[in-house]
């Protein structure tokens, strides 16, 4: 139970840094492009931090690299703090402490998953776990907003990103000096010992496909999170757009809640491709309808985000071994932040170009694409026999303890 409340919290406090990162420089600095351009940098370096995250839970345990992590991640955010307010310091070296700041900071839900298959029996309990973990991400992502909103303007405007700093660097604590995440020494010392190529987790069957699909996911939701705003300035209801992405998380929870109840298909690899082309295919109300067509598609299409998050978790047990699942959850962690990325950055291009429209078509698109391409090598998803004997063998004798 520690685990999940520090976990929890932290998910809140992460849900909240990037806008109130946003609003922070832009008041400090008068500048929206300005601020954006932070959040940007704070993204890919919380993707380039996530992958070496995951390697580090694998080889030594969830307390070892968090506390490490801590110790770097807490003076990085005091000074970003206080740097932001400063108008004579250097652009550039706000942005390389935004982006040191960003890599370093604990990444509980990597360290949550590696805890999940030590601590709950396989099949589904253990599936039950991972829609926990997608349905409170989601709620943190609806929640936050309004608090980093809220604190920002009724208090200083750097009050969320200290709030939300300061959270993680003591949820992160609370993770690491936890009895359950102490004693998870990592892998053992055989496996420690085998040489092993630096990219052997993307190498296993399977894992390019599901990074594939990650991508698309992440791209998918970029395109959204900017074309929405965009197409609700554009038909006169500029302050319903934080209401329709509201409905969007909302939707995605009941998604969460009853679909993964009761998936169909059953079989993960078949499920995954088609809840990509549903999250597709049900963007298309965006060119009907005005504003209702816009409600009809964030609520059709947020019943499958949580869906596809959770079968992509439960496919990682299914295609690498249990001493390499941190770091291939911080694979999949950068490919969605990546994604997210891009779909954020062409998708408020081409609104400049041509329109919110053009935006959304251009996402659909891609994230058909990325569907096909999963479609075509769904084969690789399917478990491999010698993998699903070890993982089974492994949780017998976790359990067995």
């Amino acid at each position: 139970m520690p685990l999940v409340i520090w976990s929890l919290l932290s998910r809140l406090a992460f849900a909240m840094t990037n806008l109130s990162l946003l609003l922070y420089v832009s008041a400090a600095s008068g500048s929206y492009a300005f601020a954006g351009g932070m959040t940007a940098v704070s993204l890919i370096g919380t993707a380039a931090g996530a992958i070496g995250q995951g390697r580090l839970i694998d080889r030594f345990g969830p307390s070892r690299p968090l506390l490490a992590l801590t110790a770097a991640y807490g003076p990085l955010s005091l000074a970003l703090i206080a740097m932001v307010p400063a108008q004579h310091s250097p652009d550039l070296l706000l942005v390389c402490t935004v982006f040191a700041q960003s890599a370093t900071q604990p990444l509980l839900a990597v360290a949550s998953r590696a805890m999940w298959p030590r601590l709950v029996p396989a099949d589904a309990q253990r599936q039950t776990a991972y829609s926990y973990e997608t349905i409170s991400t989601e709620t943190c992502y609806l929640i936050a907003p309004a608090i980093a909103a809220t604190l920002a303007a009724a208090m200083w405007p750097g009050t969320p990103l200290s709030l939300a700093c300061g959270v993680i660097t003591t949820t992160a604590l609370g993770f690491a000096l936890a009895p359950a995440a102490r004693r998870h020494r990592g892998r053992d010392e055989t496996t420690a010992q085998s040489p092993r190529h630096p990219h052997a987790v993307v190498r296993q069957r399977g894992m390019p496909i599901l990074l594939i699909a990650a991508l698309g996911f992440g791209t998918g939701v970029g395109f959204v999170a900017v074309g929405i705003p965009a197409a609700a300035t554009a038909l006169g209801a500029t302050p319903a757009a934080g209401l329709l992405l509201a409905t969007w998380s909302v939707s995605s929870v009941l998604g969460g809640l009853t679909y993964n109840r009761r998936p169909w298909p059953s079989e993960p690899s078949l499920r995954l491709p088609m809840l990509m082309a549903a999250f597709g295919l049900l963007l298309c109300p965006v060119f009907i309808g005005g504003f209702y067509g816009l409600a009809a598609a964030m609520i059709l299409t947020g019943l499958t985000l949580a869906p596809q998050l959770t079968t992509q978790n439960a496919l990682l047990d299914t295609l690498v071994p249990p001493h390499q699942v941190s770091e291939a959850f911080g694979w999949i962690t950068t490919a969605i932040a990546l994604g997210n990325a891009t779909g954020q950055a062409a998708s408020g291009a081409l609104i400049e170009l041509s329109g919110h429209e053009t935006a959304f078509r251009i996402g659909i698109l891609s994230v058909l694409a990325c569907t096909a391409a999963v479609t075509v090598g769904r084969r690789h998803l399917r478990p491999h026999p010698t993998l699903r004997r070890t993982t089974a063998g492994n949780d017998h004798l976790e359990h067995g303890n």
